[in-house]
């Protein structure tokens, strides 16, 4: 990126991303080492509405920490599971609804788990210890109200 010297090598950089405008007005090129994303500011900002904004970047980034999470074990910063386990089969769903204006949160988000040879009861267990050890989901709490739950296979729509 030219004419950004932002960047202090004292740091050990877990990320490091890269945006620009496109030819598109409201729509941005977004670039880590190894992807490339397309962004849509919000809508009411002058987004076409047609790739992701960032309420739905923030909504996508707890959602994929739940599934990498999940799909392991459930123990936020452990590894894969051991050795002759596979993988759990996770599925999310997560509905973000807005409140009105002049509010210091911009919504509720539910989010629906459901974790494929679990009980609700032994998936809420699961997500118990997720929460306690997320550090995503301090994050989006910050600007949503979030309510993980488990939910039983049947109970969840496409």
């Amino acid at each position: 990126m030219t004419g950004y010297s932002g960047y202090d090598s004292g740091y050990d950089y877990v990320s490091a991303i890269t945006g620009c405008t496109t030819e598109v007005r409201g729509r941005f090129a977004v670039r880590g080492p190894a992807f490339e994303l397309l962004a849509d500011g919000s809508v009411a900002s002058g987004g076409p509405g047609r790739a992701p904004g960032p309420l739905d970047l923030l909504v996508s980034a707890l959602v994929v920490n739940l599934l990498n999470v999940l799909r392991a074990g459930g123990d936020p910063g452990t590894g894969d599971q051991p050795d002759g386990q596979h993988d759990r089969v996770v599925q999310v769903r997560a509905r973000t609804s807005r409140y009105p204006a002049n509010r210091l949160k911009v919504g509720r988000l539910l989010v629906e788990v459901v974790v494929d040879g679990l009980s609700e009861q032994d998936s809420d267990a699961l997500l118990e210890r997720y929460r306690a050890g997320c550090r995503v989901l301090p994050a989006v709490s910050t600007v949503l109200d979030v309510d993980i739950r488990a939910v039983a296979p049947a109970g969840v729509a496409a």
